[in-house]
């Protein structure tokens, strides 16, 4: 059984194609204008006058600035300084009226019943060191 295959070929012919270019537009009155205005614009802004007016605005911003911050700094430093001012007057107040209302004799009483305390504590543990062991004698 020998079969033979009868293959169909297709060839396919190469076609050269230009490669694609797009086309051109002819410039129009609105691009030229637009040239023109750039080119208007540019001469403009290389002009020596712009460069005088933009360099007297920057002084001016400078000096307006500089005398801007120096009031302002003047200011915070005033308010920060009364801040700090109404701040220790509050303590000084509160440090009196607690002066004022505390009990000093009690105060008293009670660090030095602390103090005892502590002392009598410290005592006992010197007198555990000095106290002798005691050792049973054999007889």
């Amino acid at each position: 059984m020998s079969e033979e295959r009868d293959y169909l070929k297709i060839e396919i012919p190469v076609e050269e194609d230009p490669p694609f270019v797009p086309e051109q537009p002819q410039p129009t009155v609105v691009d030229t204008a637009k040239k023109q205005a750039a080119g208007a614009a540019k001469q403009v802004w290389d002009s020596d006058l712009r460069k005088k007016a933009t360099k007297g605005m920057k002084r001016g911003a400078a000096a307006v600035a500089g005398t801007v911050a120096a009031k302002s700094q003047k200011v915070v430093q005033e308010r920060m300084v009364k801040a700090a001012e109404e701040q220790a007057r509050q303590q000084t107040e509160a440090l009196k009226t607690k002066i004022r209302e505390t009990d000093w004799q009690h105060e008293a009483k009670q660090v030095t019943a602390n103090g005892l305390r502590w002392l009598s504590t410290q005592l006992s543990k010197l007198a555990e060191r000095f106290t002798p062991k005691e050792t049973t004698q054999e007889e």
